[in-house]
């Protein structure tokens, strides 16, 4: 369906667009079709247009790859799209970050110590979002932080260090409640936390220059040092 979208922006790319769907010439195509604004495939007046497109199809196919694939296939595909998508320019890394992390995009427009008292105010144990998901998020983080962080200046990564900051205030607001959830589900929680943490080492390491600010480091003291 994105495919029969009508616009005069989009129509000389199609053959490209049909070439990513394409499982036997994705690969191919994105060796051949650069997205760099250097490599001048994609006319400057077009990118708006296109590059969202574009990376609507490689999400899908990263994300359906990951979920089917249990023979390590999927983390080779996750690769290929992950580097090729580094070739976006910052603004484009943005309509990335809001489409991946769909499910916390309210967060991106909010203070970080906001970002921690509003999941607090509103966790609800009976309706949390799934470990899994969590999980999930999490991975997904890690891997924008691996392939996408170097390109991103300190606005940018500001923005995308807030799906970091909501998924462990979330984690660490059910292990304060730990009195009334389950030990099984807890154990899962603290797990994630070990996971951040470990997330939060390698953000310390490669972001040495980032200039954190007293509300983040609140934020993470609060949520994967302190409890």
């Amino acid at each position: 369906c994105v495919l029969n979208y009508k616009n005069k922006s989009v129509t000389p790319y199609k053959n490209n667009l049909y070439n990513l769907v394409d499982e036997k010439k994705l690969k191919d195509e994105m060796t051949q079709f650069k997205i760099t604004e250097d490599a001048k495939n994609i006319q400057p007046e077009d990118r708006e247009h296109v590059i969202p497109i574009i990376l609507r199809i490689l999400y899908g196919k990263m994300t359906s790859k990951l979920g089917a694939d249990k023979k390590g296939g999927g983390q080779t595909r996750r690769s290929l799209v992950m580097r090729y998508l580094a070739g976006c320019n910052e603004n484009e890394l943005k309509i990335f970050i809001e489409m991946a992390f769909d499910q916390f995009k309210q967060y991106l427009n909010m203070a970080p110590k906001d970002i921690h008292e509003h999941v607090l105010a509103n966790l609800d144990l009976k309706s949390i979002v799934a470990p899994g998901k969590l999980h999930s998020v999490l991975n997904l983080f890690e891997v924008v932080r691996e392939y996408f962080g170097g390109y991103m200046n300190d606005q940018l990564l500001s923005e995308l260090f807030k799906i970091f900051y909501a998924v462990n205030s979330t984690v660490g607001g059910v292990i304060a409640q730990s009195d009334n959830v389950h030990v099984g589900y807890l154990k899962v929680m603290k797990n994630l936390r070990t996971l951040a943490i470990s997330t939060l080492r390698k953000l310390f390491e490669q972001f040495d220059k980032y200039p954190w600010s007293t509300d983040e480091l609140y934020v993470l003291f609060e949520t994967c040092l302190w409890p």
